[in-house]
């Protein structure tokens, strides 16, 4: 037996949540262990391992990639991962500037112990071949192109504003640490990187010591503890003298001696616009009270419309940007930030001084808002509380951070994370404390300004000097230097592509599918809800007894236990007036308004803004229902329990008290205005605008209220108010209210704990008197009913639109499918096929991903409008990538590559995997029901279902499926392709897909000059604007005032537009 020299650091519940956790440190090692107990049918490892490095060469981010290439126990690439697809698991890693984390995902304990000591193994001991280093890290293809995985990702966003705003930043704060690199990778440090330097730089940081294994869900904790003895014994020992700790050892950045104001430049040929970036070094993060205030204040400042930024420079007729943010890095001393979006270029130099002047007049007790910032404690601890009960991914992120920066014992987890005391004592701080802290670390505190412009003439140049580049390369290497360095690249690939023995594979085996405990909630129908077949609990006769006899509202409720309630009010736009649709921007604007009070007053909309905030946790309003279901409209709130009536009140008071104002209505189109450019630089945003005004008609939401579509109309408005017209408008969006808030068109979804509520539904009596109501409820809103003739036949059209902020390519290329067809079998074979195609270590994963033509490729179904489409995300070469994918295609349809038994078994598991991710959570399982039940009419067993199926299909039947549906997507006469590029690549894509049969329309959505004016060229040089487009539609399901407090700012390295196909509206 092994022995175990771990020892336990810490062993507590955790007061807030439903949360155990303990910790060993391993006194022979230093390795660190944390199990967060916390009950789940997921089971997540986070791998940590603090990185610093005083250079741009990207050894983190590339070794990131690397380590998945192999083990020296392993050596073959990708089996960490289709060991992953086998054991219904999934491997992720993201690099952030001062670590990198590995992430191992599994449905169930199972298979997350089979994977971990694999995974470890990659860790500490990984390959790093050069073959690996010349096809993950970069390379020159034998068309004298510059390529790599992660080349080709950080060429992809190495000139967009956002990076170079913060790369300058980071280079003022920071002279002496590694907070001053880019541990990404810069390109130009990227194609001097070798194999050498990596191993070198592994060997340095990935020690023990240097490591922490933290493992969340429900676990078998001896068995979990036996391995990471084992493993830990066969590690090198703790060195004589300690090693130094990443960051915390070294030498440390303190606040600037003095302000520093730069300015940097980012291509675009749109120059009416830029951003700014005020940055500031805080307090030691450790401080858990001032690290939280500090974060109070950014709040104070910038979130909501009542905040002192909003009120000041966004909620004002003239705006002097569209959006203020604020985001902290929990480096060793907290890094502050805020930021302005879409100032315009001629007050991009004056705008830094006023903000600090602005501060600087508010450090005062009779400006600065004590109520406010209370409000803002309690609203911050409540959304905490919330977070923490949903998923332990919260637990797990402290403990990172603890990992990285706490004591060197690991003893300061319990302190970060046991109580809530860090805002118990916040709330009871006078206004003096606060001023105190204020004035030292964002008044008096030196910061770094940065100032983002436009440049038109840097566009040019480097337009140019890329086409100069790849000439002379091509002439320097030569037909003989192309043809070595293309033989080179199919070398390596050979070599890394080995076959995995199936022997390897098989001593694994396979997780049972029966082990994985899914979570289930309790549906309950009342009103209009015949959708549901009540069952006789106690639950449902609770809520059915409060139930008005004869209740004319659709009401459904998904019940678990929580402390918490989700209120959803969906609503169908189908109802409004098509005319009306392009209003929905400025209507979404709901939450912000004044309110007309029974009595006959009227509550201002920052005092409104107030008092709402104090009732809810989580609020929206918006176009989408969790960004699913586009054609809806929806309203929805999280609150406590306890002010469950309160939520109702404040429906509805949005829904039927709110006045729209003129002064209100100028501010939201000015805003919707502004924000247009920088909209306008997203290559992934002008995809979904270009496919969407293609794919669906004018009473399409997606299309209709777009509002880079609708820009000349916004300004029309304005024009009009001015000139006396705004009854008119207001007329026309209270007619938008009565249509879409009439109770026959109302959806009301209801999750939580409906056991904690004394009255679950005749709080919602209240609403009926505001209506006519109705027997009938409206019908559910299905994108496919809003299709075009394109969308319904979709065949020999390529549409491109050239994007000249984004130096990537996006691509999707759709074909028909059955429209709602979820349960045939045809359906899941086709379901199959996809994730075959697309998942780690499969085809387009080594043929496109691995070849450096494309960070992201995948293929997805969505059968509510009847498409399988096949996606580009982030490309370096759209054209190789199409080619490829059909090459793989057809290879697979004809027999001339076989299709493999162990990626087909792994393809299969990988779906069950997505299923139980996607019901990780009491509250994603309770929507994944509605999903299921009410939206797609799938019905409760339909994952059951889908597994059996999926287990039964063949190898002959997914080759037959790619001959007889997946071809189709690469033949002219039975595809559309919809492609956003930057404007120096638009003619070489036009010329390819003419070649290929398609008819091609190059658009270019019209850019402002410096003088403001529009310019819209129609040359045909493949780089000038070359027509505006007919109609418009995006992928903009954003919602008004969301409460969303994501801080996770690591360089995940994930494809966010994979899609399971268990749900795609």
């Amino acid at each position: 037996m092994v022995k175990s020299y771990f020892e336990k650091v810490c062993d507590f519940k955790v007061d807030y949540a439903p949360a155990k956790i303990k910790k060993w440190k391993s006194t022979r090692t230093g390795l660190q262990v944390t199990l967060i107990d916390q009950a789940s049918p997921i089971v997540n490892g986070y791998f940590a391992v603090a990185t610093e490095i005083m250079n741009d060469s990207g050894c983190p981010h590339t070794l990131e990639h690397l380590i998945f290439m192999g083990s020296k126990k392993y050596p073959y690439k990708g089996l960490l991962d289709i060991l992953g697809n086998l054991a219904f698991g999934s491997t992720n890693a993201w690099t952030a500037t001062d670590q990198t984390v590995y992430t191992l995902t599994s449905a169930g304990w199972e298979g997350f112990k089979m994977l971990l000591p694999v995974y470890l193994d990659h860790l500490f001991n990984p390959t790093i071949t050069d073959s690996a280093c010349y096809t993950e890290v970069y390379h020159v293809d034998g068309e004298g192109k510059e390529k790599g995985v992660v080349y080709s990702e950080m060429h992809g966003i190495e000139n967009q504003s956002w990076f170079i705003e913060n790369l300058a930043a980071q280079r003022a704060l920071y002279k002496n640490s590694g907070y001053k690199s880019e541990t990404g990778g810069l390109t130009k440090n990227l194609r001097n990187l070798n194999g050498e330097t990596i191993r070198q730089y592994h060997a340095e940081s990935y020690r023990p010591d240097n490591l922490c294994i933290i493992v969340t869900g429900s676990v078998n904790e001896k068995e979990f503890l036996d391995q990471m003895v084992e493993f830990d014994s066969e590690l090198d020992t703790l060195p004589s003298v300690p090693s130094k700790r990443p960051f915390v050892d070294t030498p440390r950045d303190l606040p600037l001696p003095e302000n520093i104001t730069q300015t940097v430049f980012f291509p675009d040929k749109d120059e009416s616009s830029g951003s700014i970036l005020i940055n500031w070094i805080g307090p030691d993060s450790r401080d858990q009270v001032l690290d939280q205030a500090i974060d109070i204040l950014g709040n104070y400042l910038t979130s909501s419309s009542v905040s002192l930024f909003n009120q000041k420079f966004t909620e004002i007729d003239d705006p002097w940007c569209t959006s203020c943010s604020f985001y902290t890095e929990s480096y060793i001393l907290t890094g502050i930030a805020v930021g302005f979006s879409n100032v315009s270029k001629d007050r991009l130099q004056e705008f830094p001084q006023k903000v600090l002047q602005l501060m600087q007049d508010h450090c005062n007790k009779e400006k600065m808002d004590l109520v406010r910032l209370r409000d803002l404690v309690e609203q911050r601890m409540w959304k905490f509380i919330h977070k923490a009960e949903k998923s332990p991914e919260t637990m797990a992120y402290i403990s990172i951070f603890e990992f990285e920066y706490g004591t060197r014992n690991g003893s300061d987890l319990q302190r970060f994370t046991k109580t809530l005391d860090e805002f118990e004592e916040l709330l009871t701080w006078d206004i003096e404390k606060w001023l105190e802290v204020f004035e030292t670390y964002f008044v008096k505190n030196h910061c770094c300004i940065t100032i983002t412009e436009p440049s038109k003439s840097l566009y040019k140049r480097n337009k140019a000097e890329n086409l100069r580049i790849l000439k002379e390369r091509k002439e320097n290497l030569g037909k003989e230097g192309l043809k070595r360095l293309e033989e080179k690249l199919e070398e390596a690939q050979r070599i890394n592509n080995a076959e995995i023995p199936p022997e390897i594979l098989a001593k694994f085996g396979r997780p049972d599918p029966s082990s994985i405990n899914f979570i289930l909630t309790e549906s309950i129908g009342c009103g209009l809800n015949t959708d549901v077949l009540n069952k006789a609990t106690n639950t449902s006769k609770h809520v059915l007894s409060d139930t008005p006899e004869n209740f004319p509202l659709y009401v459904h409720i998904e019940n678990y236990e929580s402390n918490f309630v989700n209120i959803h009010l969906l609503f169908s736009s189908f109802v409004v007036d098509e005319k009306l649709i392009p209003l929905m921007k400025v209507f979404e604007t709901l939450t912000t308004l004044p309110v007309q009070e029974e009595d006959g007053t009227l509550t201002s909309y920052e005092d409104v803004v107030k008092q709402f905030k104090r009732d809810v946790i989580h609020s929206a309003f918006g176009s989408s229902f969790n960004g699913r279901f586009a054609e809806f409209m929806s309203l929805s709130m999280t609150v406590k329990s306890q002010n469950y009536q309160k939520a109702i009140k404040w429906c509805l008071k949005f829904m039927y008290q709110t006045k729209f104002t003129k002064e209100r209505v100028v501010v939201a189109l000015n805003k919707l205005i502004k924000s247009l450019p920088e909209l306008k630089r997203s290559g992934n945003y002008m995809l979904s605008y270009l496919y969407s005004q293609h794919t669906f008609t004018e009473r399409s939401l997606l299309n209709s209220s777009e509002a880079i579509k609708n820009e000349q109309y916004f300004k029309d408005l304005l024009d009009s108010i001015e000139n006396g017209g705004f009854d008119y408008i207001e007329t026309q969006l209270n007619m938008i209210r009565d249509q879409l808030f009439d109770v026959s068109n109302i959806k009301v979804l209801v999750l939580g704990d409906v056991t904690k509520l004394q009255n679950p539904i005749s709080p919602w009596k209240s609403l009926i008197t505001h209506t006519k109501g109705s027997e009938r409820v409206t019908d559910i809103p299905y994108s496919h009913k809003v299709l075009s003739e394109l969308g319904k036949t979709g065949s020999q059209k390529a549409f491109i639109i050239s994007t000249p902020g984004s130096d990537s390519s996006y691509m999707n290329v759709v074909t028909k499918i059955p429209v709602l067809d979820f349960a045939s079998r045809t359906s899941f074979k086709i379901l199959l096929a996809a994730e075959y195609l697309q998942c780690v270590e499969g085809p387009f994963w080594r043929g496109i991903r691995g070849a450096g033509l494309a960070y992201g490729a995948n293929c997805y179904a969505k059968p509510t409008i009847g498409e399988l489409c096949f996606s580009i995300y982030r490309g370096a070469d759209v054209e190789n990538s199409f080619n490829v994918a059909k090459s793989i295609i057809e290879d697979l349809a004809c027999g001339k590559v076989e299709i493999q038994d162990s990626l087909r078994q792994g393809s299969v598991s990988s779906i069950v995997n997505s299923i139980a991710e996607s019901q990780s959570n009491y509250y994603a399982a309770a929507t994944a029901q509605f999903y299921d039940n009410i939206l797609l009419k799938r019905g409760p067993d339909y994952n059951k279902k889908l597994m059996s199926a999926l287990s039964s299909v063949t190898n002959e039947e997914l080759a037959d499926t790619f001959k007889n549906v997946f071809v189709n997507l690469f033949d002219a006469d039975r595809s559309v392709c919809f492609i956003s590029c930057n404007p120096a690549k638009a003619s070489g894509i036009e010329s390819f897909f003419s070649e290929k049969n398609y008819k091609v329309f190059i658009e270019q959505i019209s850019v402002d000059t410096n003088d403001g004016n529009v310019s819209q060229d129609r040359s045909r040089d493949g780089d000038e604007d070359q027509g505006e487009f007919e109609d418009s539609a995006g992928s903009d399901c954003g919602t008004n005032e969301s409460d969303d407090d994501s801080d996770d700012d690591s360089d995940d390295d994930s494809d966010d537009d994979s899609d399971d196909g268990s749900d795609d509206e």
